[in-house]
């Protein structure tokens, strides 16, 4: 008993003591400052607040008002306190600033802008300085020298500050730092370094970022970073370097688990790259490094790797077939236990997939999460033992060569959440088997194989499906209806899935969260569901159908709307709520009516497409609002009125077309301010006047074409302003690809003779395929010479004007021509030599104009005379070979026999005109004599009676003679 009461006592005095001790320990919390910097003393120390505020004085912007906290208030003692600063960590002991920490996020105009201010010096115990993603550059741009001196540095950021320049070599003098980040996107500028020894000097440093700085000029940078024991991980991504194939006797690099070397240039086999020994790396980043030839060996060795990124190294697409670029999966990467990513997208990987599979991990668990193979050029079938992989979340396999059927056992993968198989050669049918156990999935691309897809309409998938991409395979007849379970879609591609179906009734409900639709190159037919008003579309194509009825109102968010080639018919919708508007495709439909001056609330507008329809009457002036407007075709409607004068404000606008309408009038001198324009067409309507001289502005012009129209005058002159259509100026002119991203709409163009297609607009441009066609107007006046300056022109048409005076001498120049029509004209004198320099001609049309002379020579004429005979018709002066008629001496003599044509052929002419001359100042000569001396006069009348008496005495006799023989 008492011993019991003995230990109850020793039990009550250890709980008096822990309950003494525990209150002792909330008093000194409480005296003690808050973490983070909230304390309460000691105080911050003066001297440091003062070069706080020094700072802060440097900064000239800060619209997030980071440092609105810094700042001297005699009457608050919390706000004295620099500790309580936002950003600002001070000892708990001795209240010395430790920490500053500002970096920024977003974009610059939310961040700090100014300078670093060197009073940053006076904080002698400062450790951790993050100043990144603020405009700190300053008014030299230069990353500071002053910061070398801070030597107590552990950590330092200035990431995203827009330095440019060198980096001091004072930063050096850091010998405590752990952490370096110097990065910059490379389209900032950036730094440079020509020499990186500095960093031998910190040899404690644990992690490097250089992602961004030049250093093409140092190449010894696998010397120096290997002086780096401690270094764990090593950025040194877009950073513009040789080589990585420098021999190392000796590896330092023990501790290095991180290597990012993305976006270099190595350009040598990737064997040879002096890291694959490091067996301690677990992320390997080398995408976009140009390295070539097969994978090495060693990385079968590297079994504490979990991320392995060698994307992207396709070395020269235009080398792809060289042996040194093509790679097989010959390495083992069985061992990789830890492997958790490995992409090798785009790499020209060739071989069998399922021998590629058999390489990979095959531990358990098996770890690996995240398998790209995209873009490459793999064959075979999937193996049915795919789902062994059962971490996977991630497995890409586009644009690649597999054949064959997607097996069943791909269901089995219940992780995995993105699936694509688009771009193969893949065949059969796909099920609801397919996705049995796909509970995660929500991405899947099966597009442009051969699959038919057999999903039942009741059929409800185990997984929330976001993105569903089947493209070009068969899903039809009917519309699948086992879509209108999957509420959670968003983004929806059954484009060209032979679907001939009626748009079903549940469409609007089903798909109200989709944001991206693309069911064109179908068989829809009947009308649009009229509740599309209360979808989420922001981007909607149904082009290609049949559908019929009117346009119902828009959903308001949609800002890509593509319903062309269907049958469409009634006025364009004149309410709207779709403010967002940037894209509108609506020709090839039936639409009738005026355009509405509702359409100029689509302010952000910047493709415009009504062409092929039966619109009429002016457009509206209001149009002109449209200032980002690049992308107009009102062709083939029944537009009238003078040229559209709204179109004075859309200086961006790259393509218009206004052809096939009943448009009059002149063309406005202010077309020349449209210094944007690619492809300018006005052909068929009822301009007339001449060609504004300032259209050879338009620096970007490439392809013109304002045939069959009345315009008069000349051919303006300096078209070698048109610098796009020469060979020696092709830069500086670009256009927005999203403009005519999927734009179905091709231009034709008068080509050999007749109205062909040149393909989409997209291929015009992409090919700078070259075009002028003046064809069927009433032009006069010669042929400027300098067109010979647009060597990059492929078809030009002048036929069908009333052009005068000869082709230019130097037309051969014109090297890139395939098509030239000149026919129909009244040109002149001798057809030039240099037309047989046009290797590339392959159409030529000169008939009936007043062409004389030989027909130069060559192959290429001869060639182009026997596939074309009619090409020299209706040129009575033209001789010599091909044609008949030979060319004779007397009547085609040469220059220096003093009767022939010259060069330009204007001898003839001239020797007629001097021939009438002399005779009438001969005869004029003879006259004046006689009259004005009498004595000649006599003499003369006397000779011609003496002659006249012998002639008829002669004639007289003669005829005696004649009767005297008849008797």
């Amino acid at each position: 008993m008492v011993a019991t009461m003995h230990r109850l006592a020793a039990a009550m005095l250890v709980l008096l003591c822990c309950c003494c001790l525990f209150l002792a320990t909330q008093q000194q919390q409480q005296l003690q400052p808050a973490a983070g910097g909230n304390r309460a003393s000691p105080s911050c120390i003066p001297h440091e607040r003062d070069a706080l505020l020094a700072f802060k004085h440097g900064v000239t912007s800060d619209p997030g008002g980071v440092l609105s906290s810094w700042r001297r208030d005699d009457g608050r003692h919390d706000e004295q306190d620099c500790c309580r600063w936002r950003g600002v960590r001070c000892s708990n002991r001795t209240g010395h600033v430790h920490e500053l920490r500002l970096g920024g996020g977003g974009t610059f105009p939310e961040n700090l802008a100014g300078q670093i201010s060197p009073s940053l010096l006076a904080l002698d115990h400062l450790e951790h300085l993050d100043l990144s993603w603020n405009d700190l550059a300053g008014p030299t741009g230069r990353l500071p020298e002053f910061l070398g001196s801070l030597k107590n540095l552990k950590y330092l950021n200035l990431s995203g500050i827009p330095f440019y320049g060198g980096v001091p070599p004072q930063l050096g003098n850091l010998s405590r730092l752990q952490y370096l980040d110097l990065s910059n996107p490379n389209w900032m500028g950036g730094t440079n370094s020509t020499d990186l020894s500095w960093l031998t000097h910190i040899p404690s440093i644990q992690y490097l970022n250089l992602d961004g700085m030049d250093l093409s000029t140092v190449a010894d940078w696998p010397r120096v970073m290997n002086m780096l024991p401690s270094l764990r991980a090593l950025h040194l991504s877009g950073c513009s370097l040789a080589s990585a194939n420098q021999s190392l006797p000796h590896l330092n690099l023990t501790n290095l688990e991180e290597l990012h070397a993305s976006d270099n240039s190595f350009h040598h086999p990737m064997v040879t790259s002096w890291f694959w020994n490091i067996t301690s790396l677990r992320f390997v980043y080398l995408s976009s490094t140009s390295m070539y030839g097969q994978f090495p060996d060693a990385l079968g060795d590297m079994t504490s790797l979990q991320v392995l990124d060698l994307s992207f190294n396709n070395y020269d697409d235009d080398y792809q077939d060289d042996d040194k670029n093509v790679r097989s999966m010959t390495m083992d990467l069985k061992n990789l236990c830890n492997l958790e990513v490995l992409n090798l997208e785009y790499t020209l990987l060739y071989g069998d997939v399922a021998e590629l599979f058999r390489n990979l991990p095959r531990c358990s668990p098996n770890k690996l999460q995240e398998l790209d193979l995209g873009s490459n050029h793999l064959t075979g079938m999937l193996p049915r033992w795919i789902g062994q992989f059962m971490s996977l979340v991630v497995l890409n396999l586009r644009w690649n060569n597999l054949n064959g059927h997607v097996p069943y056992e791909i269901g089995k993968l219940s992780n995995i959440t993105h699936l694509d198989l688009s771009t193969n050669k893949l065949d059969g049918t796909i099920t609801e088997e397919h996705f049995a156990s796909a509970r995660s999935l929500q991405y899947i691309d099966l597009s442009y194989n051969a699959l038919k897809i057999e999903i039942s309409s009741d059929w409800q998938p185990p997984s929330t499906l976001e993105y569903v991409y089947f493209a070009s395979c068969q899903m039809g007849p009917l519309f699948p209806g086992w879509l209108q379970w999957n509420v959670s879609i968003t983004y929806l591609d059954i484009s060209s899935a032979g679907i001939a179906d009626r748009i079903p009734q549940w469409f609007s409900d089903a798909f109200s969260n989709v944001w991206f639709m693309n069911i064109s190159n179908n068989q829809l037919n009947g009308t649009l569901p009229a509740d599309m008003g209360s979808m989420s579309l922001q981007e909607l194509y149904l082009s290609s159908n049949k559908l019929t009825g009117q346009i119902p109102t828009l959903p308001p968010n949609i800002h890509t709307l593509d319903l062309s080639n269907n049958f469409l018919s009634g006025p364009l919708p004149s309410t709207t709520r779709s403010a967002n508007l940037r894209q509108l495709s609506l020709f090839s439909n039936r639409l009738t009516g005026h355009i509405p001056e509702s359409f100029c609330k689509y302010q952000q507008l910047f493709v415009l497409d009504l062409s092929n329809n039966f619109l009429e009457g002016q457009p509206p002036l209001c149009l002109g609002v449209m200032e980002s407007m690049e992308f107009v075709a009102l062709s083939n409607n029944s537009l009238s009125g003078k040229f559209p004068s709204f179109l004075q404000n859309l200086t961006n606008v790259f393509f218009l077309d206004l052809s096939w309408n009943k448009f009059t009038g002149r063309l406005p001198m202010w077309i020349g301010s449209l210094t944007s324009l690619r492809v300018i067409r006005l052909s068929h309507n009822k301009f007339f006047g001449s060609i504004p001289m300032n259209i050879t502005n338009l620096s970007c012009l490439q392809y013109m074409d304002l045939n069959n129209n009345k315009i008069s005058g000349s051919l303006p002159i300096y078209l070698s302003n048109l610098k796009f259509m020469t060979n020696t100026s092709m830069m500086g002119c670009y256009h927005n690809p999203e403009t005519i991203h999927s734009h179905l709409n091709g231009l034709s163009m008068v080509w050999k003779g007749q109205e062909l297609s040149c393909g989409s607009i997209q291929r015009i441009l992409d090919t700078s395929m070259m075009n002028i066609d003046l064809s069927s107007n009433d032009l006069t006046g010669e042929i400027p010479k300098e067109i010979v300056v647009l060597d990059a022109l492929v078809n030009l048409n002048l036929s069908r004007n009333h052009l005068t005076g000869v082709i230019p001498k130097k037309i051969g120049e014109m090297r890139s021509l395939q098509s030239l029509d000149l026919s129909r004209n009244m040109l002149s004198g001798e057809i030039p030599t240099t037309l047989s320099n046009l290797t590339f001609l392959s159409y030529l049309e000169l008939s009936y104009n007043d062409l004389t002379g030989i027909i130069p020579s060559g192959v290429q004429l001869d060639t182009l005379y026997a596939e074309y005979p009619s090409m020299y018709i209706g040129n009575i002066g033209l001789c010599g070979h091909p044609l008949q008629n030979n060319c004779s001496s007397e009547r085609h003599a040469t220059k220096q026999g003093g009767l022939g044509r010259t060069e330009e052929g204007y001898g003839i002419p001239f020797f007629y005109l001097g021939l009438g001359c002399g005779f009438v100042v001969g005869t004029w000569i003879a006259f004046g004599v006689l009259l004005f001396k009498r004595n000649w006069r006599i003499a003369c009348f006397r000779l011609s009676d003496k002659l006249y008496d012998k002639v008829y005495v002669l004639v007289a006799t003669w005829a005696t003679a004649r009767q005297t023989q008849t008797d």
